[in-house]
């Protein structure tokens, strides 16, 4: 028998530890971040006692979705192995039990800390986030760009509300909250990779967030872009380094909500199985050069693995690697928004591509919102 520790000082609503009982572990086989705001709400939850239920996370994820933008494969980095989700319980029973332990594992192995909680009539309600005081804690491993890693957050105050499903997993919805200065360095580094994985797919959105015109997106131009209006906190979790959320305090971290499967498996590792699409697993496989690009997947970015030219965005790979982008390369590729102009590249003539009026020699450019368009005459 396996008993996880707890702390002894909390308020006496707190299930703290120890925890006794079999240590029970679920797959997560399922992940379901927000797609629109009544998902987002189905997931909230007041996080801070203000009386008001929060989820930043719903209205990031939502306005990715309005975008094309939000990743859609978690279930092929499931199935592939390059997503393995974990949840342990450790309970005398699963059905009613007043003294549970739980654990959010985002990867096999890494450190999470317990969030106590208490099963009644086979639902389990973990300490809410906003009253505990031995608050849980995951590492979180979330899809949220198209064809990028999934993203890796330290969620604090992890809040956990479990329903069995009828075939001996369950039904979750996992809430907390992650700072604000972590949430944007995870959000800045997978767009930065969605961006890449396929420019030409993304180069409306690169160029509102490029303001400059360089044809690198740094961090200041993200500080001023829309992802940091949406990745900004909503509640209060910390006085400094302790946890302490506090009604009506300057907003630190940003409120998350969403929900996944828990399917049982045998102590040790335990993955999801099911079809997967090898270009989409987030793994290198098949006949991938690099991961899910290559052969018969799409092409490589710079600098990545190659085998021969069509392998790369640039139509030229050189000794195992994909050439980065030039302006005179004869190829549509980087953030060219036709071949060999826009962007960075000199300006497009009436009748090529463009995805701003700045890629155009007129200046003008017939795109709509979120798409790409033609370069016009004037007037």
């Amino acid at each position: 028998m396996v008993a996880i520790a707890g702390c002894s000082a909390s308020p006496s609503s707190d299930v703290i530890g120890p925890f006794t009982g079999e240590l029970q572990r679920f797959v997560i086989d399922t992940i379901t971040v927000p797609r629109d705001s009544a998902q987002s709400d189905a997931f909230a939850a007041d996080l801070d006692g203000d009386g008001r239920s929060e989820n930043q996370l719903g209205l990031v994820t939502a306005v990715l979705a309005s975008t094309n933008d939000l990743s859609l494969h978690a279930p092929d980095m499931i199935a592939s192995g390059a997503l393995v989700s974990s949840i342990e319980i450790q309970a005398d029973d699963l059905v009613d039990d007043d003294t549970v332990g739980v654990r959010y594992l985002g990867a096999d192995g890494e450190l999470a800390t317990v969030a106590g909680g208490r099963f009644v009539a086979g639902s389990f309600r973990s300490n809410r986030t906003f009253e505990t005081r031995v608050p849980g804690r995951a590492l979180v491993r979330l899809p949220v760009y198209a064809n990028a890693d999934p993203l890796v957050l330290a969620l604090d105050g992890l809040e956990l509300d479990l329903e069995p499903d009828g075939r001996g997993g369950f039904d979750a919805i996992v809430r907390g909250g992650v700072r604000e200065e972590t949430a944007r360095e995870a959000a800045y580094t997978g767009l930065v990779q969605m961006f890449e994985t396929e420019p030409e797919r993304h180069l409306v959105f690169a160029r509102q967030i490029d303001t400059d015109g360089d044809g690198t997106l740094s961090r200041q131009e993200m500080d001023d872009s829309v992802i940091a209006l949406l990745v900004a906190a909503d509640v209060h979790m910390f006085d400094g380094e302790r946890y302490a959320p506090r009604r009506g305090a300057a907003a630190d971290v940003l409120s998350f909500g969403f929900a996944v499967h828990l399917a049982p498996c045998a102590s040790g590792s335990c993955t999801a199985s099911g079809p997967t699409d090898p270009c989409r697993d987030r793994v290198r496989d098949g006949d991938e050069t690099d991961v899910d690009c290559g052969g018969s997947c799409q092409a490589c970015a710079a600098a990545l693995a190659c085998t021969v030219p069509n392998d790369c965005q640039t139509r030229a790979c050189d000794v195992g690697r994909c050439r980065v982008a030039t302006c005179g390369d004869g190829v549509r590729d980087g953030y060219e928004s036709d071949v060999d102009c826009g962007g960075i590249c000199g300006a497009c003539q009436v009748g090529q591509r463009c995805a701003a009026d700045s890629d155009c020699t007129g200046a003008t450019c017939d795109n709509g919102i979120g798409s790409t368009g033609i370069c016009i005459a004037p007037g």
